[in-house]
Parts: C-alpha cells; structure tokens; sequence
C-alpha cells in the first residue's frame, strides 16, 4: 500500500535552478549593486504600502528566477521568490519556490548571499517567509485539486526545514508555523492518496478474480468438449509475434530559459519622471544604509531612509472599516524590540527599530521605540531624533487617517502608546493632524487589542465603560461612532446595524448635520461600509438597503463630498 500510494513527483525544470551551478564569470557580491537589483526592491517594496495586489508577481518571478540561475544564489530574492510564486501560481508555485531554496541551502551554503558570517541575516529571510506564508495558506486552503500540490509544498518545507538544522550553527531558522498551516492539508491529500490506492488494488484484485474464473471455466468447457481432437500441437499455427517493443518517447523538451535580461540603462535627467523619482528613492535608501554603516547617529542617514520610503507614499492606503490589505511586521521582529528594550540595548534598539521601519514602513510603534532609544543615547543622538520626529509629524499630515489603521490580521498601524506619544510629542513638535488625547484612542486601540485576542465581548465591553463615563454628548457620539467601527472590523454585524440606524436618527433629531458634520460623515462612512459587506442582506432586506443606501450617501454628500466620491471608488 505504502508504494501505491506514493507521492507523485514534483516535475518542474525550475525546482533544480536552487541546486545549479552559477555559469563562469557570474559576480554575485555585485549584483546587488546592479539596476536590475533596484528594479526588483522596487517592484518588491510595492507590497509594503500597497499589499501584494499592487505587485507585478510574473514579471517578478521571472527575473528572480533568471537572476538565481545565471547571476546570484541570493536569499532573500529566493525567499520573495517562493512567496511569489504561490501568490502566481498556488500551492504549485509554492513547493517549487520551497524546492529551489532547499536545493540553494543544500549546494551553495557557503557562498549564497548573504555571506556565511551573516548567519542571523539568513534566519531572518527564512523567517518572513515563513511567517508570511502562513498567514496566507491558513486563509486560503487548497481546493481539492490542489491537494497533492499542498503535499508536495509540505514535504518540500519540511526537507528544506531537516536541511537547515544541519547547516545552521549559530543562529537557526523557524519554519515552523508554515509547516503548521500545511500539515492538515498534508494530512488531508495523504489520505486521499491512499483512498485511491486502496480503490485500484480492489479494482485490480477483482479484475484478476474474474480472469481466474473466467480460465478456469473455459479449461472445463474444453475438457467437456466431444470427439477428439485430432490437431496435434505443433501443427497449431504459431501465435503472432509481438510486435517489437516501441521506442520510449522523447523526453519533452525542456522548458525554455528565460530570455536574457537587457540592463537597465541610467536614467539621464530629461528621461521619464517616475522612473528618475525611483531611481532617485532607490538611491537614498542605499545611501541611508551606507551613512548608519558608518555612523549610527548620523541624522542624515534617518531623512534618506524616510525619504527612500515615505516619499513612495501618496496617500492613505485603502482600507475596509480601518483594515488594510498591508502584511503585518514580522513576529519576530516585534519580539527582537520587545527583547531589546527590556534588556536596556539602547544601541541596538536603534537599528533593529530602524530595520523594522525598513521592512514595514507604516509601523508606527517602530517610530516609537526608535524615537525612545535615542533619547536615552543622549546628545549624540539629538540630531537622528529630532529628524525622526519631524518627518513622521510630515508623514501624519500627508496621509491623514493612519492611527486608525490597522494591517491584514488586525495588528493597529499605531498601538496605545504610539498614540499617546505621537499626540504629546510628534504634534507638539512638528504639528502633525492629531486631536488632543480625551482617552478615546487609547480605549479605541486596547479594545481593538482584545477583540483581535478573540475576546470580543471584552473589548465591546471596555468600549461601553469608555462611553458611559463621557461628561460631553459630543464625546459620547465619537465613542459610539469608533465602537461602531470596531463592529465592522470584526464583523459583529447584527449590532452594528441597530446601532448605525440609532446614530443616524439621533444625528437627525439633534441637527448634528449642522453642528458636527465631521461626526456624521464619519457614521456614515461606517455605514456605507457596512450595507456594502458580503453579509449585509442576512441582517437588511434589499430593497430596504437599497433606501438606506441612498440615504446615507445623500446625506454625506451633502457634508462632504469628497468624502462621498472616495466611498464610491472615486480617487
């Protein structure tokens, strides 16, 4: 049973690009400093301010595939590689990205980049990718067909996993959670697997069942049969030969390679803007990184980094009821800050801190306990902090609207302290949009923090004790306004429309129209939001969502209709 049931084989000519030889010449410590590596960071760093939708997967894959074949064994591009391909191609893509860096970790140890010394530097892209697919993968689980493929990307992880124990000596990589998030899924096509073994080997069984009857029973007719039989056997025809075994097919022909990639010229001054700003972005971030080598303190090297990524930035990032598309920061990057300012590493709070600013650009947390490791490093660092504050006060005022964000699985762009910190010291300083703490953020966030536990009624819970110790009616309406908000966000619909339908009717009884419009406009924000969700018809009849609908974008469009325009999918 046990070979019946055999996994079938991973047959994709990339799964052997990992184990491969670079051709001669190839420069590996260089690439990175190659347009085309520019052009890949760039396409890349997409999914950081605007999720992985807004990233051009295949044009992606397909360099990164080239340049791991023919220029660099690099790690990190293998990893975005691996991550890549599912988001092209499924659970599929995955098990090759995973075979390609299995293949790279076994054969070019000692020479993929990052270099060898730079064992943490490995884990650490090893860790995103793990930690970034598994969120994934447990929200999208394989269809039925793809059973086997979400094998092949278990089995491929858990090698690449046995092979990294061996080659780690002073650091080690955590593949655990998506070898987790694919373990049921194994388990599952693994059964299947087996189920149509077992169905064949009865089918073959019964098949050769009805051949032995079927023998015998014609060896009785024969036996049975009157009168002699007068040919004798070698008088008896011979039987045809067989025909001469065919040729085995040809091999199909490998898949073509891809083409070769034309360099990138310089961008010269009168060329395309957008491609001269990227070219320009590209650069201050690799100045930033040159300048922190030097000099950590150095302030300069803090406005090139901000630039480098802030400055991509245009506007809010869409959102639904606060919640981006926007991968969260890394797990263990959370922790690694956590560890570091409980131990007092003022020093290297600051460069993890600015690392995590790096990778996750609308982490304001990050900002936070950067901004407080510098101020601890004293004069030295007056400079780097003060640059640190009064570009995140510009960044607040150029995309207003973040504190109230929060990424994919919930975790809140801002958490309570950032909030406080940004309102007594960023706004004070620099003159950042935030309004003057009442309270309301700070339960807003510690709410938010328990429902994303699974604690729901406690959050709900913490937001009516909030609301009910407000002196001002005004107050009292912004907290029913943001726990409504809250409602969306974690899809706690039935209450959510009896208490939009309330707010409404009490904005309309006291003319809040008239002397709070900002408050209206942000009900029905929520509003709209909520008669547009997947769920809305189980709770409101169409036909009497249809009425509501038009009534909350007549009345927000009387008070704002820029606002209106935006709900609308208007830029």
């Amino acid at each position: 049973m046990a070979d019946e049931a055999a996994v079938p084989d991973l047959d994709d000519p990339r799964c052997g690009i990992g184990e491969a030889p670079l051709p001669d010449g190839a420069a590996p410590d260089d690439f990175r400093d190659t347009a085309l590596f520019e052009q890949l960071e760039g396409e890349f760093r997409k999914m950081e301010v605007d999720g992985p939708s807004a990233v051009n997967w295949k044009m992606l894959n397909e360099k990164t595939l080239d340049v791991l074949s023919n220029q660099s064994k690099d790690l990190v591009l293998a990893t975005r590689l691996a991550y890549g391909l599912y988001m092209e191609e499924g659970y599929g893509g995955l098990a090759v990205g995973a075979r390609i860096l299995k293949g790279m970790s076994a054969s070019h140890w000692e020479t993929m980049i990052p270099p060898l010394r730079r064992e943490r530097g490995r884990a650490g892209a090893f860790d995103w990718f793990a930690e970034k697919l598994a969120v994934v993968v447990e929200a999208h689980p394989p269809e039925a067909a793809d059973l086997t493929k979400a094998l092949w990307a278990h089995d491929e992880i858990a090698g690449l996993d046995a092979t990294l124990e061996q080659k780690f000596t002073t650091a080690s990589a955590a593949l655990g959670p998506l070898i987790r998030a694919l373990r049921p899924f194994a388990k599952e096509a693994r059964s299947a697997l087996e189920e149509a073994a077992r169905k064949k080997a009865e089918a073959e069984a019964a098949a050769a069942a009805r051949e032995k009857v079927e023998e015998a029973a014609s060896q009785a007719a024969e036996s049975q049969t009157d009168g002699p039989q007068t040919a004798s056997s070698d008088s008896q025809p011979e039987p045809a030969a067989s025909g001469a075994a065919a040729p085995p097919p040809s091999p199909a022909p490998p898949a073509p390679a891809s083409a070769a990639l034309m360099a990138a010229p310089a961008i010269a001054a009168d060329g395309p803007s957008s491609e001269a700003l990227q070219s320009l972005f590209n650069a201050a971030s690799k100045i930033a990184t040159g300048l922190r080598q030097e000099n950590p303190a150095d302030p300069g090297a803090y406005q090139c980094s901000r630039f480098a990524l802030w400055g991509r930035i245009r506007q809010t990032p869409p959102n639904q009821a606060g919640k981006t598309a926007l991968p969260p920061p890394q797990k263990t990057r959370v922790q690694e800050l956590a560890a570091l300012k409980g131990a007092a590493n003022h020093q290297g709070l600051v460069q993890s801190a600015e690392a995590a600013f790096v990778s996750a650009p609308f982490w304001l947390d990050a900002q936070r306990q950067l901004h407080e490791a510098m101020t601890a490093l004293g004069q030295d660092y007056e400079s780097a902090r003060l640059v640190v504050e009064g570009e995140l006060a510009a960044f607040l005022k150029r995309c207003p609207g973040l504190l109230d964000l929060s990424f994919s699985d919930g975790t809140p762009f801002a958490d309570a302290a950032t909030r406080a910190w940004i309102a007594e010291t960023v706004s004070a300083g620099g003159g950042a949009a935030t309004q003057a703490p009442d309270g309301l953020e700070g339960a807003v966030s510690e709410a938010a923090a328990l429902m994303q536990a699974g604690k729901l009624l406690e959050g709900l819970g913490l937001m009516k004790a909030h609301a009910s110790a407000c002196a001002q009616e005004r107050d009292w309406y912004r907290a029913q306004v943001r726990q409504a908000e809250l409602c969306l966000r974690f899809e706690i619909m039935g209450p959510l429309f009896a208490l939009c339908a309330r707010l409404l009717a009490m904005a309309e009884e006291r003319q809040l129209m008239r002397w709070e419009p900002d408050l209206v406009v942000g009900l029905c924000r929520v509003y709209w939001q909520a008669l547009q969700h997947k769920n809305a018809r189980q709770y409101v009849a169409d036909a009497e969502a249809v009425a509501l609908k038009h009534k909350v974008m007549e009345t927000i469009s009387t008070l704002d209709l820029s606002a209106a325009a935006e709900l609308t999918g208007k830029k």
